[in-house]
């Protein structure tokens, strides 16, 4: 099996080595076809693996490369340019534009991936802005979800792009014939909505998508569409929302299994169903937001992601660059000529 290379920023994310290290490894036994460069501080790194003690398969494939500096969660993107050159998220995005590495995974923040991506990756042909996108459960499957934040101030030819970038990720990442994509709104009404969402239904109509037209929020968890485009700014919302709706829900319903001996009993009936559940429910498990639009794969992860988070995000990073989705997006947009209008 050919060999699919993905850099990870080691030190991207609130925890640091202690997750992404794990997660690397995770990521090495679950896919035999990756390999993996470990990007960061190589002695910190070295010492970790150390500890971890991976198999010799295992250690055969993945390398370290070393990076001095460290990019803060919170840095701006004029920090990023100015002062995180020497750092491993930089180094990561270097790896993939030489050629070295196919895709790069980070849990560092939303601003210094975009500058970094945009900077050294560059955007497709036809594509004006990058868009985040992940995958939220519903009472079906999932619903793919973008932008998620990268971008808090939209026109419509920027929704748009972001409802082809969805469309051919679901097909190609999640094998996903024809999906459903819809427009976020206020109300299912033509009328409804400010002038920019109503220019980009107008626009979206005349593309030939599975263009269903306006959804309101309670539609994407509903499994109305397989697609749901916004703005950064509500999509951040929507998914930082339903996260810890998640958790709640998960912690509620363990609690109420543990209240006394009858529940307890009914857990024993429940348990492989309410399992199953709390999986799909599981932040964790759909971890791992690409930011679309780029020349190449790049893969932002839940910057507080545990290490099954993160393990997730890897994962999604080595199957983009397998089904080379830039690739088709970039095809795509070339068909709908696109290109014209950015």
């Amino acid at each position: 099996m050919n060999e699919t290379t993905v850099a990870l920023d080691a030190h991207g994310g609130d925890q640091g080595l202690g997750v992404s290290v794990p997660a690397a490894l995770e990521a090495l036994r679950r896919d035999d076809g990756l390999r993996l460069i470990l990007v960061g501080k190589e002695p910190d790194i070295c010492a970790v693996v150390e500890r971890a003690a991976p198999p010799s398969a295992l250690a055969g494939r993945f390398e370290v490369v070393h990076a001095d500096g460290v990019v803060p969660m919170d840095a701006s993107p004029a920090h990023v340019l100015r002062r995180g050159r020497d750092s491993s998220l930089w180094k990561s995005f270097e790896l993939v534009a030489e050629d070295r590495a196919m895709a790069c995974v980070s849990g560092s923040g939303t601003a210094a991936l975009m500058v970094a991506g945009v900077k050294l990756l560059g955007l497709l042909p036809g594509i004006s802005r990058p868009a985040l996108m992940a995958w939220l459960p519903n009472g079906q499957s999932y619903t793919g979800l973008l932008d998620l934040g990268a971008n808090l101030n939209v026109d419509a030819s920027h929704l748009v792009q972001f409802a082809v970038m969805g469309d051919v990720t679901a097909r190609a990442a999640e094998n996903i014939e024809n999906p459903r994509v819809g427009l976020l709104n206020v109300g299912h009404e033509e009328s409804k909505g400010h002038d920019t969402v109503q220019l980009a239904h107008e626009r979206l109509q005349s593309l030939p998508l599975n263009y269903t037209g306006f959804v309101e929020g309670h539609d994407i968890f509903g499994g109305a569409v397989d697609v749901a485009v916004c703005d950064g700014f509500s999509g951040n919302l929507v998914l930082k929302s339903s996260e810890g709706l998640a958790r709640m829900l998960m912690k509620q319903v363990r609690g109420a299994f543990e209240e006394n001996f009858l529940s307890r009993s009914g857990l024993l009936l429940a348990g492989p169903t309410l399992k199953r559940t709390l999986a799909r429910l599981d932040p964790s498990a759909h971890n791992g937001a690409p930011l679309l639009g780029l020349n190449r794969v790049a893969v932002k992860s839940h910057g507080g992601s545990d290490i099954k988070g993160m393990t997730r995000a890897i994962l999604e990073a080595g199957r983009e660059a397998r089904r080379q989705v830039p690739e088709k997006i970039e095809a795509l947009v070339h068909e709908y000529q696109l290109e014209s209008a950015t």
